[in-house]
């Protein structure tokens, strides 16, 4: 399965843990296969903002915004899913740190299946467009919708993978 996503138009980002990436493949086949056939039919970019249910407990979320300054955004993290975010239109950087570096979490949101830390330490800058796509898992805090040089409109495809521990 992990050479189909060298068919697409977009290409994985480099940041994607690979091994983390693989156990959940081998775990969950059935909705990664959903999510690439959704990513492989393309228009993405053409979607309407809300959410879209897949099969295999996976969803789609698209959403509009814009970007942020990176001192005012949060990092999060998700327990129940993996993200894969995509941006269809316009440009954005992601942070993205270890989960084990953060001490100070807000409540868990189980509805939303998200937690936002207070604290605020500098990550890896990712930069996302619609060239790449990104894979977030539960041990890795991202802190996306971030403005590049100036604060723009983005697009964003945001794929939710059930997480299998």
């Amino acid at each position: 399965m992990k050479e189909d996503w060298n068919n697409l138009a977009c290409k994985p980002d480099a940041s994607i843990n690979q091994q983390q990436f693989e156990v959940q493949i081998a775990k969950n086949r059935g909705a990664w296969q959903v999510a690439l056939d959704f990513i492989k039919k393309g228009g993405l970019e053409q979607l309407e903002n809300g959410r879209y249910d897949l099969s295999d407990g996976t969803y789609v979320a698209v959403s509009e915004y814009e970007t942020k300054d990176p001192e005012v955004a949060r990092y999060e993290v998700h327990r129940k899913y993996i993200d894969i975010q995509y941006v269809a239109n316009g440009e954005e950087f992601i942070e993205l740190l270890p989960l084990s570096l953060f001490k100070e979490e807000q409540q868990y949101n189980a509805e939303k299946d998200i937690i936002f830390f207070n604290e605020n330490p500098k990550g890896e800058k990712l930069y996302a467009d619609k060239n790449h796509f990104f894979i977030f898992f539960p041990d890795e805090a991202h802190k996306p919708g971030l403005q590049t040089e100036i604060k723009g409109k983005v697009k964003k495809i945001v794929i939710k993978i059930p997480f299998i521990g």
